[in-house]
């Protein structure tokens, strides 16, 4: 019984030595980490500053028709994208998306035949997505919420009229405006909820291409696109929502909850050492 009350007792110390070393590397590792956060901050925003000017001189050109001059610019943007380093700015999907984007307009400017309408689609979407990198705050892209509702209006309301020509036209609309400021939105939100609106419209594209009446499947999520939409564009006022958690202090948030499990297991192994004791805790009663 000595021995099995030893062992009992060690392991409670030795957990709570343990979870308190713990918490303690958790405060330095999180402290290192915001402070690394604000170094990379600083060194970075100059070079972000300078690929949002080439962006916007590479847009600004192509919209007047230089476009050599717009594709000189494109490739400056592509060399100032290399000494960037993206940690604490955006995901690796948003991260991916901006060069992927980069990616497509070199091979659009490079083609052996320039097409025009595919150079403009290109521009508008790297100076979307580049501006978005810059502006977390207020990106451009932002102002595309009243036009993407348009599209989804128009979709409802082709379907409910049961018209293929107005219904293809409407998702035609939605694909492309929706297409301009995707690599925006995987660099600016989730991207486990822009995931979730690429299904919503490929499942879209899928009913349309399909050679049976599409119109009710489309009805039905129809909501769900617009609560998806409201969603990306943070509108306070949407129903279903749970509160955004504000996520610039995730550390503090990790060491708070786990504060209050480890005080509450060091709390246990604490009686546990005093039940060995043969020690009970005296509770104070108040007089009445």
């Amino acid at each position: 019984m000595f021995f099995q009350g030893a062992r009992k007792k060690g392991a409670a110390i030795l957990v709570a030595l343990t979870l308190v070393a713990l918490l303690a590397g958790c405060n330095r590792d999180g402290a290192g980490t915001e402070q690394n956060a604000t170094i990379r901050s600083e060194e970075q925003v100059k070079k972000i500053e300078r690929l949002n000017e080439l962006a916007d001189d590479m847009y600004k050109k192509v919209q007047q028709g230089d476009i050599m001059g717009g594709r000189d610019s494109l490739q400056q943007v592509s060399d100032q994208l290399t000494q960037i380093h993206f940690e604490g700015i955006t995901s690796v999907e948003g991260m991916h998306a901006l060069t992927e984007t980069v990616t497509q307009a070199k091979r659009v400017f490079n083609a052996v035949k320039f097409s025009p309408d595919e150079g403009q689609v290109s521009t508008i979407k790297l100076r979307l997505a580049v501006d978005a990198l810059k502006s977390m705050n207020d990106p451009m892209w932002l102002q595309y919420y009243n036009v993407l509702q348009n599209d989804i209006k128009a979709l409802e309301k082709g379907a409910t009229e049961a018209s293929r020509a107005e219904t293809d036209k409407a998702f035609a609309g939605l694909y492309s405006h929706y297409g301009l400021i995707h690599p925006s939105l995987l660099i600016s939100r989730s991207p486990t909820d822009v995931e979730k609106a690429d299904s919503l419209v490929t499942f879209v594209q899928s009913q349309l291409a399909s050679e049976t009446e599409p119109y009710k499947r489309i009805l039905s999520v129809i909501p769900e696109i617009r609560q998806m939409i409201d969603r990306l564009f943070h509108k306070k006022d949407t129903p279903a929502y749970l509160p955004i958690i504000d996520n610039g202090r995730p550390i503090i948030w990790s060491i708070g909850i786990g504060s209050a499990i480890i005080a509450a297991l060091v709390y246990a192994g604490w009686r546990l050492f005093q039940k060995e004791r043969g020690i009970i805790p005296v509770r104070r009663i108040d007089k009445m």
